[in-house]
């Protein structure tokens, strides 16, 4: 059985319809704009020309990168330069500037595709579907034998055959506050009947504190999200529920211990994806968290 069941089929020379297309209107540009310029200009002249326009037909027809084609990142440059590159969380619109002030950077709403976020951690995408998040654990592959390494990689790999619908591995790093945790940590042991503890706290929060002086002290974190197709969402959480339960089982096989986060968690996690120091205290995304179960 054939793995690359989604390719599309070549029709002529091993190329597929798309790369034809854009060979062919490549061509047809590149001998008109030739046979404009060698009318005027010295040949060299003219095929130096010409050849910008050889060259990114080329890559439309050719480039691939992340699994996206030619033309699919063209698309996604231009769509990413006509658009503001600042965004801001503005549900009711970006309000008009008052006449006589400076004149603002281009901006342009957030448009978030999360609709609600239900208790049991169901993210509604709109018209997106929906999706569930887990916290992955770091595994220590390095310092696992070779034989230890090759079951790892294959119980991965049989996750990975294994998948019928969308899956996203999300690896963030964010700063820590170092210096609050220092002082959370001295003012829980300070009423302590043990002075060797409160003295050991000390030092710790001490030793912590100058770290975060010395560099900065970032945290990482990697989650796992899987997606499902837009429909009913009881049917749509049963069967994300299944996914979760066969992923916790599967990859505990590969050394990765996950944790499906419920809906307080993974509204905090899209808080600080979208503010990385966290939400500002009492505000509207902090804890909102829809009632259904």
């Amino acid at each position: 059985m054939p793995a690359d069941v989604e390719q599309p089929d070549k029709l002529a020379f091993n190329l597929d319809l798309r790369q034809l297309t854009a060979l062919g209107a490549t061509a047809l540009v590149g001998y008109g704009l030739f046979s404009l310029a060698k009318q005027a200009l010295p040949l060299p002249i003219a095929a130096a020309l010409v050849a910008p326009v050889v060259l990114v037909g080329v890559l439309l027809a050719f480039g691939r990168r992340d699994g996206l084609s030619g033309e699919q990142l063209a698309l996604a440059a231009l769509r990413l330069l006509a658009r503001p590159r600042l965004r801001l969380l503005a549900p009711e619109g970006i309000p008009t500037p008052v006449a006589g002030t400076r004149p603002r950077p281009r901006v342009a709403a957030l448009d978030l595709p999360v609709r609600a976020v239900l208790r049991s951690g169901l993210v509604d995408l709109g018209s997106h579907g929906f999706c569930r998040l887990l916290r992955a654990s770091a595994s220590s592959f390095a310092l696992r034998t070779q034989e230890e390494q090759e079951a790892m990689v294959a119980a991965f790999a049989r996750y990975l055959n294994g998948l019928t619908q969308p899956v996203e591995i999300a690896v963030r790093s964010e700063p820590v506050d170092l210096d609050a945790w220092a002082t959370a940590l001295t003012r829980e042991t300070a009423a302590s009947c043990n002075p060797a503890l409160v003295a050991a706290a000390a030092d710790h929060a001490r030793f912590t504190a100058a770290l975060g002086e010395r560099a900065e002290v970032r945290r990482r974190e990697i989650l796992l999200i899987l997606h499902g197709t837009r429909g009913e969402r009881v049917a749509a959480q049963a069967e994300l529920e299944r996914r979760v339960g066969e992923t916790i089982e599967l990859l505990r096989a590969a050394g990765v211990e996950l944790q499906p986060l419920h809906g307080p968690e993974t509204v905090r996690v899209l808080a600080r994806v979208l503010d990385p120091p966290g939400p500002p205290v009492g505000s509207a995304l902090e804890g909102t968290v829809t009632r259904a179960c």
